[in-house]
């Protein structure tokens, strides 16, 4: 992956990718790209210009950076008021109306780096998906800022706009459900836990709750509460329900229960293989409740007994040896859940899915014949399938893995499971799944539930997901309606794409390094509304972070993408002078009056080419024929930049500088923002 020197900040805004209308733009084009530039140079102020690099990936649609690599803070920061200053001095560069922002968590992680998560606010409010990443190394500078900036909203008191409490938000909410439901009930003591009985009644699993946000409803920012509902019976539901907060209005509802596709004793596994349990033993009687990982809560298996109602009743047993045919589910879930908790613990140092000891329930038995599992929010459940579609699910250890993981990712990134966050929602479970099983000549996803009588299959394939009818590159991108009926877009169909960069990647370095640094992107950099496009500039940081830059690690994560279709490794095989995209590859020395065409070949390609001056005087350069918002920049041969020309709307730009050493300068063209183009050239001349 190509990186740009520092001094150069070479900065893209985008239009149009093949072809550029330069009538009827917006007015302001100019002055904007000029704050927001602007906003860059004083980052570049900052910088030692021989040695800092800065790397920028963009959002081309929105026209800000998705993430900002490099040192970012002329001082060390410290503490939540310098962090909430440092993003609101840099308000323009995210091109934002507004510039209150609220820490809302801080994490340190092994490399002695400090993460500070941040929520932009207007009027007091949380702007959905409103959240942006400021990364501090060890000296406590800011060497990356990352995130989802939302230059569409206007500051104005949205407060006035909220009629609803949260109690008269939940309410509204529960009016829209066919079931009336019994209020949560919390009970943590080991006794009660013990002797709990499986109850018919309809009950909330997790105690109701309603946020307030400023959310965009047909273009339009209003206040909203995201109100969320769970239980299990009489069916599985993690509802989401948006209640408009001056009306009541309901404005959508989503089902997101995270469904896949898809003393010590002993224990007989539902292939009949044979695993040594923790168990518990209490009145004689021996139960599945593991009290021995260094968590607060403990594993706790459960069945619901072919019912709806959960957790259930405990799986227990006389003599601690849990061998019968209805335990053998039970003895998988249990086992497997003490797994998945060992490798989050053991390798990334997180204890439980919410990094703070929570309890990890499970369910087994649950409904008739039925054909999924499933993270409910608060806990797994697990059907036995029909016997011919599927088996246990909770025979499978990367099922019970990828479920588990959508728990973990719940209390990190919280990726919404719509689109291509929902995509990636599921692809970061199944990548664990495969992961925390550890077989690397498996790519399979769910093989040991999967058709019982037929080996060789499963659910998905990291390798081949065109086996099971996913995509495995963004050219076959499937567009489905944000419904259930649709998925909620396509989540489990176009999961096959990062899944298949997953694939490209692991084969490249392993899993033992893949796992690190999918984990490290999904708790430290990815955040709630991200796209495949910050995935991969997630993922590529996080590899950054972990072996540095231009290592083989960050290479094949690069690659990995770009083979897929998710960004690109440079100029393309029809870019005329490449590789020339760094001063040390920089075309030339071009020849006085000559033509150079050449292409912008991809979003994050550039083209460096250098004139030998071997006197003084004047250098006039022409840069013509674009098809986009092209910028063209002049550097000394010590990487000072001398001149730039950066004008919106228009078909040309040109630099003129009187030159008083003689030596090597470079020229550098780019598109703002991502503009490129495959079909028209630029023209270039330098005259000297």
């Amino acid at each position: 992956m190509k990186k740009l020197l520092v001094s150069l900040l070479i900065f893209m805004l985008i239009l149009s990718t093949f072809s550029y209308s330069f009538a009827g733009t917006d007015p302001n084009l100019k002055e904007k790209k000029e704050a927001q530039l602007n906003a860059l140079d004083k980052l570049q102020d900052k910088l030692d210009k021989k040695t800092d690099k800065i790397d920028i990936k963009w959002d081309i649609e929105k026209g800000v950076p998705r993430l900002v690599n490099g040192k970012l803070s002329d001082k060390p920061l410290k503490g939540k008021k310098d962090i909430e200053g440092f993003l609101k001095e840099s308000k323009d560069l995210f091109k934002l109306d507004g510039d209150d922002f609220e820490v809302i968590k801080v994490t340190d992680d092994k490399l002695g780096m400090k993460h500070y998560k941040t929520q932009y606010t207007i009027d007091g409010i949380p702007v959905y998906g409103g959240e942006m990443i400021v990364h501090l190394d060890k000296n406590g500078y800011v060497y990356s800022v990352n995130g989802k900036a939302k230059p569409t909203i206007k500051t104005k008191s949205y407060s006035k706009d909220v009629e609803l409490s949260e109690k008269e938000a939940i309410k509204a909410a529960e009016k829209t459900l066919d079931v009336e439901l019994l209020p949560y009930v919390e009970n943590n003591s080991l006794s009660t836990q013990l002797e709990e009985k499986a109850v018919d009644e309809p009950r909330y699993t997790i105690e109701p709750k309603a946020k307030l946000y400023l959310y965009e409803v047909k273009n339009t920012w209003k206040p909203v509460y995201i109100v969320e509902l769970s239980f299990v019976n009489p069916y599985p539901a993690y509802w989401h329900i948006y209640v408009d907060a001056e009306t009541g209005k309901i404005i959508k509802k989503n089902n997101e229960i995270r469904f896949d596709g898809a003393t010590t004793g002993t224990g007989i596994g539902v292939a009949g293989d044979q695993k040594q349990l923790n168990t518990y033993l209490s009145g004689g009687t021996y139960y599945l409740y593991d009290t021995t990982k260094a968590m607060s809560g403990q594993i706790r298996t459960y069945t619901a007994n072919y019912g709806s109602s959960i957790p259930g009743s405990y799986v227990t047993d006389s003599d601690n040896y849990f061998s019968s045919s209805e335990q053998r589910a039970g003895v998988d879930a249990h086992y497997y859940a003490g797994m998945v908790y060992d490798y989050y613990y053991d390798e990334h140092g997180r204890n439980s899915y919410d990094d703070n000891g929570a309890s990890v329930v499970s369910s087994v038995h649950y409904g008739s014949d039925y054909n999924n599992a499933g993270w409910t929010g608060s806990q797994m459940i697990y059907g036995d399938g029909d016997g011919s579609l599927f088996g246990p699910f909770s025979g499978s250890l990367d099922v019970v893995a990828h479920e588990l993981t959508h728990a973990v990712t719940e209390y990190s990134a919280d990726l919404e499971y719509h689109n291509q966050p929902g995509a990636l929602n599921e692809s970061f479970s199944d990548v664990f799944g495969v992961i925390i099983e550890g077989d690397t000549s498996d790519w399979l996803v769910g093989e040991d539930c999967y058709t019982p009588g037929i080996s060789g299959d499963g659910l998905r394939s990291m390798k081949n997901p065109e086996l099971y009818d996913q995509p495995a590159h963004m050219d076959d991108y499937v567009n489905l309606p944000d419904t259930q009926s649709g998925d909620w877009g396509g989540v489990h169909t176009n999961s096959g794409i990062p899944n298949k960069a997953f694939y490209n990647i692991a084969s490249e370095i392993g899993f033992n390094k893949s796992g690190d640094i999918y984990y490290r992107a999904l708790t430290q950099y990815l955040t709630s509304t991200s796209d495949f496009e910050d995935a991969r500039a997630a993922l590529e940081q996080a590899a950054i972070d972990l072996y540095g830059s231009g290592s083989t690690e960050h290479e094949a994560v690069s690659d990995g993408f770009a083979e897929v279709g998710i960004g690109s490794s440079g100029g393309g095989s029809g870019d005329t002078f490449e590789p020339n995209d760094s001063f040390s590859q920089a075309y030339g020395s071009l020849a006085s009056g000559n033509v150079y065409e050449s292409y912008i070949y991809t979003s994050s390609d550039d083209d460096y080419y250098y004139v030998n001056m071997s006197s003084t005087g004047n250098l006039s350069i022409s840069l013509t024929n674009l098809p986009g918002d092209y910028d063209l920049y002049l550097y000394n041969a010590s990487g000072t930049r001398l001149a730039r020309s950066w004008n919106g709307g228009t078909t040309s730009e040109s630099i003129s500088y009187n030159i008083t050493s003689p030596g090597n300068y470079y020229i550098i063209v780019t598109g703002y923002n991502g503009a490129h183009s495959t079909s028209t050239p630029y023209k270039l001349e330098a005259n000297y």
